[in-house]
This record gives C-alpha cells, sequence and structure tokens, in this order.
C-alpha cells in the first residue's frame, strides 16, 4: 500500500507515483510511519534552518519543509543520510552537487540558497521550495500536451540549460521526472524549473570544482534519454544536452520516447544506431507543422554536429516554428488547445506508462559477446505502413541533391537540413532550397520531382561573377532509392555499455531526485 502524506489517500502499492488529488509524492506504509517519528523534526539545522516536517526520502538521503531563521524563507533541506556521511565519494558528490547547483541563478533551475555541514556531522542543502507537479505526473494525468504548450516547456528547459553549459555545467539526465512545473506567484501558468543537477559534470577549466570523478566506464543517465555518445561512455559536451531535450520535445510531441524497450540495453543500441520515425509520421493526426518536425530531427542527430550549436540557437529556432504551428491547425481546421489522450504504452506485450521511466546507472561491462547479443535485437527501421486517406495523398519523390564541388550546406529558409550529397522529398510542389559553400556564390535550387537526381555546379567567388546554376537531370532509374532517414554511419558504432541494475520507477517527489 502507498499513502498520500498531504491527505492520507491510500492506493494499490503499483500503479500512480503521485496522488490523484493532490499530486503529491505517494509513499510506502513504512515511510509514512517513519516520518511521524523522524528525529530531525522540530530541530534547528546549522544553526539556522528550523525543521517543519519531512516532505521524502531518497537514496542517499531526506528532504525536509524547513524555515530559515532570521529571514523567515521556507526552503526545502535535504540532509544527507548519517551512514553515507563517511563514505568519501557520496560527500564528494554532495558537495560536487551543491557547488555546481549555486552557480545556477536562472528562474528556469531550481536555487540552492545554502549548504554545508553541521556541528553534529549533518550535510545539507537547502533548496527553494517548490510548490507543483513534476512534468512526470502532469503527463500521468493529462496525456499529451497541446503543440504550444510543449514547445514552450521546451523552451524554458533550453533557457535554463543555456545558463548552465555558459558556466560550464551539463545535465546527462534530463527527463519528466527532473522537469518540475511550479506554481509562482503573479504568473499565470506554471512555471519550468530544472531539477537535478547532482550528476551534472562540471567541464570547463575556469569552474573547475572539487569533484571526484566518476569510476573509469561508469556512465550515469536514463537510457531513454540518453544521447548516442553518452550510451557509449563517450566524452560529453552541452550537444548531448541538447539531444536529450530532442527526446522530450518528440515524446510530448508523439506521447512517448523515440525509443522504448523493457531493455535497457536495446533502448541505448537504438539511440546509437537507429534513427525513429519523425514526430509526423509518427503522430499523422497531430497538427505538427513540417519546420517543427525537422527541428525535433535534428535534435536527436547522432553526431553532436549534427545538432544545434547551442541552446540559444536551438530555442530560437524552435520559437520560429510557432506560426507555422498556428497555420498548420488553422488548415486542418482545429486550434491549438487539443492534446493526445492518456494512452498507456503497448511496448514487447506489456503495457507500460509513462510515468515509469526508469533511472539505470550503467556500469560498462567487460562481456562484449554478451552486449553484442542484447544489441543485435535491435531491428532494422520498420516500414512505415499507414490506412489509405479518404483521398489520395500528394505523390512524393525522392530526390538526391549533388552539388560539385560535394559538400555544401543545404538549407531551407534559414534552417540548414544537410549537406551534399543529400536525399529529400519532394511533393507535388516544387522544393526551394539553398546552397552554401566557403569560397562559392550562394545557390538557390528549386527541387521539382521531375527526375531522380539534380546537379548544380556552384560559382566560385574570387572574380565575384554571377554565374547560373546547371541543372543536369538523370534519367529515371528502374527503382527509386529510399529517401535519407538520418546521417549514414561509415563505420560500425560500438555496442552500449551492460546495465548494472535500474533504480526503482519515479515516485514523484522533485526534491528526492536529487542524486549525488
Amino acid at each position: 500500500m502507498r499513502i498520500c502524506p498531504t491527505c492520507r489517500t491510500a492506493y494499490p502499492a503499483r500503479g500512480r507515483a503521485t496522488c490523484a488529488n493532490d499530486g503529491t509524492r505517494l509513499v510506502g506504509a513504512e515511510e509514512f510511519a517513519a516520518s511521524k517519528n523522524d528525529p530531525l523534526l522540530g530541530r534547528l539545522v546549522a544553526g539556522r534552518f528550523q525543521v517543519i516536517e519531512r516532505i521524502g526520502t531518497g537514496g542517499m538521503g531526506t528532504v525536509y519543509r524547513a524555515e530559515q531563521s532570521g529571514l523567515d524563507r521556507p526552503v526545502a533541506l535535504k540532509v544527507l543520510k548519517s551512514e553515507l556521511v563517511s563514505d568519501r565519494e557520496t560527500v564528494a558528490r554532495f558537495h560536487r552537487e551543491a557547488k555546481a547547483m549555486s552557480m545556477l541563478m536562472h528562474p528556469n533551475t531550481v536555487r540552492v540558497f545554502d549548504f554545508g555541514e553541521d556541528e553534529e556531522g549533518h550535510l545539507f542543502l537547502a533548496m527553494e521550495l517548490l510548490e507543483g507537479e513534476l512534468l512526470t505526473a502532469w503527463i500521468e494525468r493529462e496525456g499529451t500536451p497541446p503543440i504550444e504548450q510543449a514547445m514552450r516547456t521546451i523552451q524554458e528547459i533550453l533557457r535554463s540549460l543555456a545558463e548552465a553549459h555558459s558556466k560550464g555545467i551539463i545535465h546527462r539526465d534530463l527527463k519528466p521526472d527532473n522537469i518540475f512545473l511550479a506554481r509562482v506567484e503573479g504568473h499565470s501558468r506554471p512555471v519550468v524549473k530544472v531539477l537535478d543537477f547532482g550528476i551534472a559534470k562540471v567541464f570547463r577549466e575556469d569552474h573547475q570544482i572539487d569533484q571526484l570523478e566518476t569510476q573509469a566506464g561508469t556512465v550515469f543517465g536514463t537510457p531513454r534519454y540518453m544521447s548516442p555518445e553518452q550510451a557509449q561512455g563517450k566524452t560529453l559536451d552541452h550537444r548531448s544536452d541538447l539531444y536529450t531535450v530532442g527526446t522530450l520535445l518528440y515524446q510530448l510531441l508523439t506521447g512517448q520516447p523515440p525509443f522504448v524497450d523493457d531493455d535497457a540495453v536495446v533502448v541505448m543500441a537504438k539511440h546509437i544506431r537507429e534513427t525513429p520515425p519523425s514526430p509526423r509520421m509518427a503522430v499523422p493526426e497531430r497538427p505538427i507543422p513540417r519546420s517543427l518536425d525537422k527541428l525535433a530531427m535534428r535534435a536527436l542527430g547522432k553526431e553532436p554536429d549534427d545538432r544545434f550549436e547551442n541552446a540559444e540557437q536551438m530555442e530560437a529556432r524552435l520559437m520560429a516554428c510557432l506560426p507555422d504551428v498556428e497555420r498548420e491547425a488553422a488548415g486542418r481546421g482545429g486550434g491549438l488547445l487539443g492534446g493526445l489522450p492518456k494512452l498507456p504504452l503497448a511496448i514487447g506485450g506489456a503495457l507500460i506508462l509513462l510515468a515509469t521511466a526508469f533511472a539505470v546507472t550503467i556500469v560498462i561491462s567487460s562481456a562484449p559477446d554478451e552486449i553484442a547479443e542484447a544489441a543485435d535485437r535491435v531491428s532494422p527501421p520498420p516500414t512505415e505502413v499507414s490506412a489509405p486517406p479518404p483521398t489520395p495523398p500528394p505523390a512524393v519523390r525522392s530526390v538526391r541533391l549533388v552539388s560539385e564541388p560535394e559538400g555544401a550546406r543545404v538549407l531551407q529558409g534559414d534552417q540548414p537540413i544537410g549537406t551534399t550529397p543529400l536525399s529529400l522529398d519532394v511533393m507535388d510542389e516544387p522544393l526551394a532550397v539553398t546552397l552554401e559553400l566557403d569560397g562559392y556564390e550562394p545557390m538557390d535550387v528549386a527541387l521539382t520531382g521531375e527526375t531522380t537526381e539534380q546537379r548544380v555546379a556552384l560559382t566560385a567567388r574570387p572574380d565575384e561573377r554571377t554565374t547560373q546554376a546547371r541543372v543536369e537531370p538523370i534519367a529515371q532509374p528502374s527503382e527509386e532509392p529510399r529517401p535519407r532517414r538520418g546521417r549514414p554511419s561509415t563505420t560500425e558504432s560500438e555496442s552500449p555499455p551492460e546495465p548494472a541494475g535500474e533504480t526503482p520507477p519515479s515516485s514523484g517527489d522533485p526534491y528526492e531526485r536529487f542524486e549525488f
């Protein structure tokens, strides 16, 4: 049995993570009883934090509602478990979390007010006290949000990350459990707060802090939201976070992450090797414009260089899609208010709710055969099959665009979509793109789909002459090439590391998820 500490409603042991009445994290009966006998209740910690009540307990500490003396400020006070204080690695991770988070001041990031150790040996972290609910709980209750709301949520996440990245901090574990929708006075809608920089990595030398690096071969994160390089245990930079934001956007648009499987290794292998169907293909009934569809897929690029340069650029391109969202919705006779209904995800015959996203600490194994066997279970991307619509859809042709010389950037509007040679889908209307290459004049090209390949000769820039592009049609082959779905790999990808185990499903308490 699980109990809501606020309204004391009882729930079955399995199922919901949060209370249906007030969104409070559910706790076990033992924890509910233990909270009444906690020795810190009513105590003064570090001479300035009056403990009022226990909010929840995580794997490494307990979070209390407290008040900072002198300031009368309510705080969420996290106290490390006493039996762990003697462990050097745990203490170092605690200090790393506190120092990293204390550097972050953005309103979309949970604030750290104070941290340290009191005279009795309690390691503590005083944080902003949040009222609201996790994104996990919102999805569990409401289903998939309207497209504009999804975009606003991602926008605020990107703003939080922009500050963190500018200070040399990457998050490495973004997921719905670490996104809190806070009720803030003066705001008509919830404010996004990014939680849990507890496994954040400080990677710029001018912001180095006394940290204990993770053990060699250890990968922190959640497989459903991992970047390909994170799944392979490679060195990460801020663009790993941008991939994870792409997985969150994909989930908010389609109702599930890009890859879902009961086996964590299989999920990681899919991140490394597979390209998911685009959001428009996954949920054709939703008014997702092409610009937003392409943005989501660019964020999910397999290589860091395929993605956006930084969070600011991704945010700007994201919000530039908003007029297209409005036009797409109007064209379909709908509005921005309709989201997808909440549905369980059918995976391998098992029903898995969105709220049961699992967090796993993965240790690279020394058994490559076992890893390869699991990775081999990753099937090729399925052929998209859809029911025939009432009226025939516009014809789609795949056209291979080749420039002379090759390697030119291809832009649709002002958004880069790849480099030549590049296969593109062309509808009934010509597809207008621009080619750019250093040392050559920009070239506007209209792809008509009349041939399967178009070649464009770029004009060198030295004498600044203007020359019209030469477009050479190629004979129609007997079979059309399939459009490129993702960046081709010239070498076989590494197999992902083997998971050592899984942590329990989300409990719903935001502060419990501050892993050290």
